[in-house]
C-alpha cells in the first residue's frame, strides 16, 4: 500500500474554496433575528450591549426599545396620557361687516371671538394638565 502524499498547494486550495462554500451556505441558511414577512417581528431579548455609535433597536417582552451609544435604554412606545373633553364653541355666523356701525354686529363678533378664546383657555388647559403639554 502506498504511503498517503502531502497535499499540494493546489489541493489545499480546492479545499478552502469548499470550505467557504459551505460556512456561506451555512449563514445564509441560519436566517436572521428578524423577519419581515408580515412587519418586522423582534424576538424578546434582554438589552443588548451599549453599542459604539448609533443605537439597538431590540424588544423586552412585547414592548419596543431603543438602547443608544450613551447606554440609555428607553421604551418606544409610552403610554400618552388624555386630556379632558374639552365641547366645541358654539357654532356662530357673522355677517359681512355692514357700511355703518352696528351695535348688534358688533357684540356678535365680540361673543364669537369670546367663545373661541375660551374653548381655546379650556383646552391648552387640559393639555397642561394632563401633561400633554409642557405647562409654559
Amino acid at each position: 500500500m502506498p504511503l498517503p502524499q502531502p497535499e499540494g498547494l493546489e489541493d489545499r486550495i480546492i479545499a478552502l474554496e469548499r470550505a467557504i462554500v459551505d460556512l456561506r451556505t451555512s449563514i445564509t441558511n441560519q436566517g436572521g433575528i428578524t423577519t419581515a414577512s408580515a412587519g418586522l417581528i423582534f424576538p424578546s431579548q434582554a438589552a443588548p450591549a451599549t453599542p459604539a455609535s448609533g443605537g439597538h433597536l431590540h424588544a423586552e417582552g412585547t414592548e419596543p426599545y431603543w438602547k443608544d451609544s450613551s447606554g440609555s435604554n428607553r421604551a418606544i412606545i409610552q403610554d400618552l396620557p388624555s386630556a379632558d373633553y374639552v365641547p366645541n364653541p358654539p357654532s356662530f355666523i357673522v355677517s359681512s361687516a355692514p357700511g355703518v356701525y352696528q351695535t348688534a354686529w358688533a357684540q356678535d363678533l365680540r361673543d364669537a371671538v369670546a367663545n373661541l378664546n375660551s374653548t381655546v383657555t379650556s383646552a391648552l388647559t387640559e393639555f397642561k394638565a394632563s401633561g400633554q403639554m409642557d405647562p409654559f
